[in-house]
C-alpha cells in the first residue's frame, strides 16, 4: 500500500485538493483534518502512533485483523471508515505544526516512504483578504452560497492579516526545507493555490498530484466545493484604491494586479 500526507495552512484550498484526491475508489482518507488539535487534543506520540497505523493496515481485510485495525482507527473521533477494504493508496492533510516534534514526524513518513504534497498560497494578499473575510466578517469558505459579496477592509486589521500570511508562508518553506533533507527531493512536491483556481488549472494539478502519488488513471470529475471570493481584487474589495495606496510602494504590491 501506498500512503500520503498533504500539508497546509488555512485558506489555500487543502480541503477541494484532498477530497479531490480521496474521490478516487482506490484512496482512503481516515477523516477531515483528523489531527488537528480542534479535532483530536492527544499527545504527539498519540498522533504518530494513529498515523502509522492508518499507513500500515494489515494484509488480510477480511478477517479479525481487519476488524482490529478499524477499531484502533475508531479512537479518533472524527475518524471515517473506507468505502472500501481493497484500498491501495491511504492519507490525509494536516498542519505542518500538529505534531510538534518534526523529527519523529519525518523518521515516521520516511520509514512507511510516504509521500508528501506540500500545499501553499503564492499571493500574500489575496491570502490576507481570505482570512480576513473569515475571522473578521464571519464569511466561511464552506458555506454554499456562491460568491460572497465584496468586503470593506479595515486597512491595520488587513495588515495583521498580510503579516500572519508571510508568518504561515515562512513556517511551509521551513517544513519543506527540512522534508527534503531527511525524506529526499523525490518525496515531496509543492502545489500552489494559485495553480487550481480554473478549469485547466484543476486538471492540470490533478494530473501532477495523481502521477506524483502514483495513482494510475486517475482522472478528474469535478467538487462540489466552489470559490468563494471573486480572483480580481477590485472586484472583491470595495476600498481597493485605499488598499492599492497602502502597499504601492511595499513588498506586497507585486500582488494586488495578480
Amino acid at each position: 500500500m501506498r500512503s500520503f500526507l498533504l500539508v497546509f495552512y488555512g485558506n489555500t484550498g487543502s480541503s477541494w485538493l484532498v477530497q479531490t484526491i480521496g474521490s478516487d475508489s482506490e484512496v482512503f482518507v481516515p477523516g477531515f483534518e483528523p489531527l488537528e488539535r480542534w479535532a483530536w487534543e492527544v499527545t504527539d506520540a498519540e498522533r504518530l502512533d494513529w498515523m502509522r497505523t492508518v499507513f500500515s493496515p494489515p494484509e488480510d481485510r477480511s478477517g479479525p485483523a481487519y476488524a482490529a485495525w478499524l477499531e484502533e482507527l475508531g479512537k479518533n473521533p472524527h475518524f471515517q471508515e473506507p468505502r472500501r477494504a481493497d484500498f491501495t493508496y491511504a492519507g490525509f492533510k494536516m498542519h505542518a505544526h500538529s505534531i510538534e516534534d518534526r523529527t519523529a514526524l519525518l523518521k515516521l513518513l520516511l520509514d512507511s516512504e510516504t509521500k508528501v504534497v506540500l500545499l501553499e498560497r503564492r499571493n500574500r494578499i489575496k491570502h490576507a483578504l481570505s482570512t480576513y473575510r473569515h475571522h473578521e466578517e464571519g464569511k466561511s469558505q464552506f458555506e454554499k452560497a456562491g460568491v460572497r459579496p465584496p468586503s470593506l477592509l479595515d486597512l491595520e486589521k488587513f495588515h495583521a492579516k498580510v503579516e500572519e500570511s508571510v508568518a504561515l508562508h515562512g513556517q511551509s518553506q521551513e517544513f519543506w526545507d527540512e522534508a527534503v533533507a531527511m525524506l529526499g527531493p523525490e518525496a515531496i512536491i509543492r502545489v500552489q493555490y494559485e495553480d487550481f483556481v480554473d478549469g485547466p488549472g484543476k486538471d492540470a494539478t490533478m494530473e501532477r498530484v495523481a502521477g506524483f502519488l502514483g495513482i494510475a488513471n486517475y482522472t478528474y470529475k469535478g467538487s462540489a466545493l466552489k470559490k468563494a471570493t471573486p480572483d480580481n481584487l477590485a472586484t472583491a474589495v470595495i476600498n481597493f484604491d485605499e488598499l492599492t495606496a497602502r502597499y504601492a510602494g511595499t513588498e506586497f504590491e507585486q500582488y494586488l494586479n495578480e
